[in-house]
């Protein structure tokens, strides 16, 4: 089991690491796709919720959304039935960023999965699959 647990690790810092080459881009971190992601597919977020989604404290998630606004990636409303909720939305500059960032991971990903025949890919999306709902259960 202990070579197991030692394989695993090791994969799972040059998974880590090798993502690491998806940020920036299109000029956006991981983190800040990561957000962009979750607003486009969440329709009115709070930034408390949004923060609670993605498992981070609430003034972490302050400081990533002001800078999304300044950047004028995303834009902050107030909730229409509850006037002291403000709701985050993806700018039309956003949606467009989000868009170019991930084409670009997606052609990194298409190149990626050249080396494999089907079979094996199958296997790489079962494995990982598994993985990620033991790490869910943890």
């Amino acid at each position: 089991m202990q070579n197991y647990i030692d394989i695993l690790r090791q994969l799972n810092y040059e998974l880590v690491k090798e993502l690491g080459l998806f940020k920036h881009r299109a000029g956006l971190s991981f983190s800040q796709r990561h957000i962009l992601y979750h607003i486009k597919n969440n329709i009115s977020l709070s930034i408390q919720e949004l923060a609670d989604f993605l498992h981070v404290e609430h003034s972490t998630m302050s400081r990533n959304i002001k800078k999304l606004v300044q950047a004028g990636l995303v834009d902050i409303y107030q909730d229409e039935k509850d006037k002291r909720r403000k709701v985050i939305t993806l700018s039309a500059a956003g949606e467009s960023r989000l868009a170019e960032a991930t084409d670009s991971i997606n052609e990194t990903i298409s190149k990626i999965l050249e080396v494999l025949d089907d079979e094996e890919i199958e296997i790489v999306i079962h494995g990982i699959h598994r993985y990620c709902e033991a790490l869910k259960g943890n």
